[in-house]
């Protein structure tokens, strides 16, 4: 997937970018590789409302616990 895939507003963009950042403090490097392939992004543009509902603790926790899955198994 690519960023281009998308069209988000201001308010989406500004979560994901949040969400981005805490990700590369726990993820490094990966944390793009984890929010590309969460399925976060197409949550997100299937479902704002449901998205935004959830602070950007709950989506980070969630992107790792899924990101580490797919490593392991």
């Amino acid at each position: 997937m690519k960023w281009t895939n998308y069209t988000f507003n201001e308010l989406d963009l500004e979560l994901v970018f949040l969400i981005r950042d805490e990700l590369k403090k726990s993820l490094g490097d990966q944390a793009d590789e984890a929010l590309m392939t969460s399925g976060f992004l197409d949550r997100l543009q299937e479902d704002p409302i449901y998205v935004h509902h959830f602070d950007e603790d709950y989506w980070v926790s969630h992107i790792v616990k899924r990101f580490q899955q797919a490593l392991a198994g």
